[in-house]
């Protein structure tokens, strides 16, 4: 039936329309421009912006944070949304430009984490997992990635235990402790492929950093992931104009602690002090320390030669401070960098490129004087490209590339030193004081780079022994060392959407292609060496040729390579049913190793898969596993089994705690798995017979030749087995209070040992025994992160983060035999921790711990079977009782040299354009013993600190003066045995890193083309406290007394963005 509509009511609703299009017109549509930052005034890339009412109007911030949102009603309202940030609701009322600032929202904050081969929201999370923000690792001017690291991770123990000589800084890194005796290093992903450049990699490019390490988190990995997993992340582009950003940084640094070295007089008077107690005659005279007291005694001033004498005598006599003159005050370090990103919605790409140079801090001499140059350096190149294309709809195609180039430049240490540069470092700073200096040092204040202040020939540069040689010579006069590396990371994938199946299913594909490369070029010096002669009543000087060398200068070189194939593909699925989430991962992977036929290539082949269940995000549970076959052993032991479980539960979502106002989100959590190790350290095939062929037998009357047999295999032999528990809290408190705690125990087993308890009578010798898989270690502990985070106003934001993590490992199985009963202490490694020393305790009660006359005299006391003790030497324990002091009376001392904590905590804040931050690190409940030079005295003819110049003396003793060390000597003696003095504490706690900065008004930058200026002072350990370290010239992370130095660096720059 037709219908009609009265002609009143059609006026009405035309009149109604009219009006709509009226009000329309009254509200007119504007574009809307500004910028989107965090509380930091750090711009936010990716933030999304929608008009309310309408939902196909939106857009993204840029790479400067900025937005354009065109034709949009002027009384509109705008929703502001990030991950990791709160919500917001912006009313234009009729503003064109508007200017956000988001506040962090401590409930969603790093909502995404990045896992194993995968991203998980975070209140989904089951694992222990802990990240770190690269912001606050930009602060770092180490040139070593994992060096920043130190402090920052909860369970992350980093060391830089080799000092810090320009491209040989490497870091040792625990994570959560040792479980073994073999390889603890954990396994490193850079963009999903095990790599292990990490020192390398520029802080610019990274873009995340995850890490994992209870077993739910690590069980994909199978046989590699016991020791726990570094995930790196680097950037990469996104939709939107080409951003540039520039990044200027120069820095200077020093060393961090400087030993107070005796002058010549003190040195001679402390050494004459070491011959008197072991009874041999002075070795310097009453007449040669006063020459050295006053060289110009006795020189007529009148005398029309008297400037050319007093010059020899001076040159004779010298006072000289060899650390002083060999060290730098300050050495420059450089480091530029420069990225740009942007794309289209079919292609983005991210790319990076860097230039650091890191100067060395001894005081070497030009290259325009030695015509080569052996100064400590390193310059490094580095170059990245991310590139994604969306091929269709479904498909998107990814190419990595990352590369870098170093040159680490020093002396040549080979001549000497057997290529060892710890003991070239030594003789260098730490050679006696009054060695003669035959290139006598700066003649001038300019110093040993001014070419008239040297002798033309080289030849005059070494002196006398062993113990004389100059400092000058052994750093410049050997030639050189130089270390080219090189490194190309290349990966290419493929990622596709398979919603048009089924909706969540996707499957991803990747190769990986990295090739690395080294060469060392060496000039070797040879100099002819002089001894020189001084009459000691005449002051004549003469010299004499030590040891003749006629070849001067030859060059040598060689090289190594090496690349690596990485073969990956993964199915998975993610889906949302009403309240349910279900999730799963499929996967396998082929690595491939091969040295270019130096060495036996390397294969590791496996599988593994992943669970995930999600109840209306307050129930969680995960389940993985690894299936993996190592080549390391016999084909029926290859292949291992390694699955894990993890529950998680928040409680936070639930209807009774949901509204909270104090207890804004709790989580529970707790996990169980297995995870491997086949880290053998370093050996290969076990399992197989080592049985060589030789020559035939002296006196046999065999003509053919004889068999050789070396290390019997064990076919038996597999990887270590790591049983992890886990259980972990997730917290926060009125918004503005985070925390994590973590509560874990590690039982390893399977640890590969080599045989002790099979007797040596039974024929084969016990290195030939096989290696069996018999060790027990436990490894247990906790972990703290704590935070708050909070937005005072529109012009003050403050952050503060902490963390703190104990560890504490015990050898439970050695196959260690037990000594008898006469021994104090059994066992040696069994129930002590990894790194244990052992040594005689001091007796501190008897005469503060040192022998005296009287007490030497007493016909009952204890002997020594390694030597007789002399007044002023440690009284040592003997704790059998037998009245003999010797092995048996060995005790644990210390704890270990692996820290049981490690610490870190941070304070930033933002007001307007500055910013500060301020970083402390720390570590402890760790120890070493010292026994090189640098700690004991008598080395080569002495070396004295500042600890030696109140050595125990029969006057201090009886004055009741303090005494810091024991008689001096010029040998070894019974106070130098392994013993509870030389066992430092090694506890410290540094004043890490500190950064203050400014960045200019957007407004002030605009006629200039630049978006963001910002300029900033920063230092690097700045300052290290550690009250209970006795060697106050080392630093306590300095594994070696004798090695490169750590260092202070100090630095200015800028980051500039177009």
């Amino acid at each position: 039936m037709k219908k009609t509509i009265p002609v009143n009511i059609g006026r009405r609703l035309m009149f109604f329309f009219l009006c709509l299009y009226s009000f329309g017109i009254f509200a007119q549509n504007v574009d809307v421009t500004g910028y989107v930052t965090d509380a930091k005034n750090e711009p936010l890339i990716g933030v999304t912006l929608k008009v309310i009412g309408e939902s196909e109007k939106g857009t993204v911030t840029d790479f400067d944070g900025k937005f354009i949102l065109t034709n949009v009603p002027s009384n509109a309202k705008i929703e502001v949304s990030y991950v990791g940030m709160q919500k917001q609701v912006i009313e234009l009322k009729g503003r064109k430009t508007i200017n956000i600032v988001m506040s962090e929202d401590t409930e969603l904050l790093d909502e995404v984490v990045v896992v194993a081969y995968g991203v998980q929201k975070k209140v989904s999370v089951t694992g222990a997992i802990s990240t770190v923000s690269t912001k606050d690792l930009r602060v770092s001017t180490s040139p070593s990635l994992a060096n920043a690291l130190a402090g920052r991770i909860a369970g992350l123990t980093s060391m830089q235990r080799v000092g810090g000589q320009p491209g040989v800084d490497d870091a040792t890194m625990y994570l959560r402790g040792a479980s073994t005796t073999n390889g603890t290093n954990p396994l490193i992903l850079i963009d999903g492929v095990p790599r292990d450049n990490i020192r390398t990699l520029d802080i610019n490019e990274v873009e995340s950093i995850s890490v994992l390490k209870d077993a739910s988190a690590t069980a994909v990995f199978g046989v590699r992931g016991a020791n726990g997993v570094l995930i790196i992340t680097t950037k990469r582009g996104s939709e939107g104009k080409p951003e540039l950003s520039v990044n200027v940084t120069q820095s200077y640094s020093k060393l961090t602690r400087e030993p107070d070295m005796p002058g010549s007089v003190e040195y001679m008077n402390l050494r004459n002090e070491a011959m008197a107690n072991d009874g041999l005659e002075p070795a310097f005279t009453p007449d040669i320390i006063a020459k050295f007291e006053n060289p110009l005694a006795g020189l007529d001033p009148n005398d029309p030669d008297y400037e050319s004498k007093a010059a020899i005598r001076k040159w004779m006599y010298p006072n000289n401070n060899w650390y002083r003159m060999l060290i730098k005050r300050w050495s420059p370090q450089t480091t530029v960098n420069a990225n740009m990103s942007g794309g289209t919605d079919k292609i983005s790409y991210f790319m990076n490129v860097g230039y650091l140079h890191q100067g060395g801090n001894m005081n070497t001499l030009s290259k325009d004087i030695l015509k080569y140059d052996p100064s400590f350096k390193l310059d490094r190149y580095s170059f990245r490209s991310n590139i994604d294309y969306k091929v269709t709809k479904w498909m998107k195609a990814y190419l990595n590339l990352g590369s870098y180039i170093e040159k680490v430049n020093m002396p040549n240490p080979g001549v000497m030193y057997g290529g060892d540069r710890n003991w070239l470092v030594r003789d260098m700073l730490y050679q006696a004081q009054t060695i003669l200096p035959i290139s006598p040092g700066p003649s001038t204040i300019e110093g040993f780079g001014v070419p008239g202040n040297l002798p033309l020939d080289p030849t005059y540069l070494n002196v006398g022994h062993y113990a004389d040689r100059s400092p000058v010579m052994i750093m410049n006069w050997y030639g050189y060392n130089l270390d080219t590396r090189s490194n190309l990371n290349s990966s290419f994938g493929l990622d596709f959407d398979l919603g048009g199946i089924t909706k969540g299913l996707a499957l991803k594909g990747m190769i990986s292609y990295d090739a690395y490369g080294n060469n060392m070029t060496r000039g070797n010096m040879f100099q002819t060496d002089y001894q020189a002669f001084v009459d000691p009543k005449t002051d004549e000087l003469t010299f004499s040729v030590h040891e003749l060398k006629q070849d001067n200068f030859y060059m040598s070189y060689a090289e190594g390579s090496r690349y690596n194939v990485n073969l990956q593909g993964q199915l998975l699925y993610n889906r949302t049913f009403g309240d349910h989430t279900v999730g799963g991962m499929l996967r396998t992977e082929r690595d491939y190793w091969d040295s270019g036929g130096s060495e036996i290539p390397f294969n590791v082949l496996g599988f593994s898969g992943r669970a995930t269940y999600d109840y209306a995000s307050r129930y969680f549970a995960e389940v993985n596993f690894g299936y993996n076959g190592s080549e390391q052993f016999s084909p029926e032991k290859r292949f291992g089994f390694f699955p894990s479980a993890a529950v998680g539960w928040a409680v936070s979502n639930e209807s009774f705690l949901q509204d909270n106002p104090t207890l804004t989100f709790l989580k529970l959590r707790a996990s169980y798995g297995k995870v491997g190790n086949d880290k053998m350290g370093g050996a290969r095939f076990l399992y197989l017979d080592d049985i060589t062929m030789g020559d035939g037998f002296s006196g046999s009357l065999a003509a053919g030749k004889g068999v050789n047999e070396g290390l019997l295999g064990n076919k038996m032999l597999t990887w270590e087995t790591a049983d992890k528990y886990n259980f972990g809290i997730d917290f926060s408190i009125m918004k503005d209070i985070t925390g994590q705690f973590e509560l874990f125990r590690e039982d390893r087993s399977d640890i590969l040992l080599s045989r002790q308890s099979i007797p040596a009578w039974q024929g084969t010798p016990l290195s030939n025994i096989p290696k069996v898989n018999m060790g027990e270690i436990t490894n247990k502990g906790y972990e703290i992160e704590l935070g708050y985070n909070k937005q005072i106003n529109n012009d003050l934001f403050i952050n503060v983060k902490g963390q703190l993590s104990y560890n504490r490992n015990k050898r439970i199985v050695m196959d260690e035999v037990p000594r008898d009963e006469t021994y104090a202490y059994r066992y040696r490694s069994t129930g002590y921790p990894i790194g244990q020393s052992w040594g005689y305790l001091i007796d501190w009660d008897q005469d503060g711990g040192y022998w005296t006359e009287e007490t030497l005299a007493n016909p009952d006391r204890v002997t020594y079977d390694f030597g007789t003790p002399g007044p002023g030497d440690f009284v040592y324990k003997d704790l059998n009782g037998d009245g003999v002091v010797n092995d048996k009376d060995q005790a644990p001392i210390g704890v270990g040299n692996i820290p049981q904590y490690s610490y870190g905590a941070s304070f930033s804040a933002q007001w307007k354009g500055f910013d500060a931050y301020i970083f402390f690190q720390g570590l402890a409940k760790f120890n070493s013993t010292y026994a090189q030079q640098g700690t004991y005295e008598y080395i080569i003819r002495g070396t004295y600190f500042p600890y030696h110049k109140t050595a125990w003396t029969q006057e201090r003793w009886e004055n009741g003066e303090k005494i810091t060390y024991p008689a001096l000597h010029t040998g070894e003696s019974t106070n130098h045995k392994a013993n509870s003095f030389f066992v430092f504490d090694r506890d410290l706690f540094r004043l890490k890193n500190f950064e203050i900065g400014y960045t200019l008004p957007k407004n002030s930058l605009k006629k200039l083309g630049v978006t963001n200026l910002r300029l900033f002072l920063n230092g690097q350990n700045v300052l290290t406290w550690s009250p209970k370290f006795r060697p106050s010239h080392l630093d306590p992370e300095n594994d070696d007394s004798i090695g490169y130095p750590q260092t202070s660096v100090f630095s200015f720059g800028t980051n500039i963005k177009f």
